[in-house]
């Protein structure tokens, strides 16, 4: 799961925000854990990211 959310960060600031019409609004991040069990298969988490238009 940590090499996981690491490449969500690495593809938001590589592939998505470059995509786009949004850049970082300078915010704070935020990452969401639900209380599930991360090990399984269908665990899903949640990234924020502030954002506002180029």
């Amino acid at each position: 799961m940590p090499l996981a959310i690491q490449r969500v960060w690495e593809r938001i600031f590589t592939e998505w925000f470059p995509s786009t019409g949004f850049e970082h609004s300078g915010g704070p991040e935020f990452e969401l854990y639900p209380m599930e069990d991360a090990g399984a298969e269908n665990f899903r988490c949640e990234v924020w990211v502030p954002v506002k238009n180029r």
